[in-house]
């Protein structure tokens, strides 16, 4: 029986189960930081902790599409 084309082997899938917790995480890390740093210096607190959050969603869902989009 022969496997399917896009299959994917345990080590490939573990390497993509990291690749993607990095890929969720970075961008909330960064983004999150930097809103809750510039809102400390500007005073605006919360609005650029929740518009880093904001930027963090969206620039994680581009990725991740870019990024998985083969598999699928």
């Amino acid at each position: 029986m022969e496997k399917p084309k896009n299959s994917l082997n345990k080590r490939e899938l573990i390497s993509i189960a990291f690749e993607l917790g990095f890929i969720i995480a970075l961008p909330i890390v960064a983004f999150g930081y930097a809103g809750k740093w510039l809102d400390a210096r500007l005073g605006t607190e919360p609005w650029l902790t929740l518009v880093g959050i904001a930027l963090a969603i969206i620039s994680t869902s581009v990725w991740m599409y870019r990024k998985f989009k083969s598999y699928f």
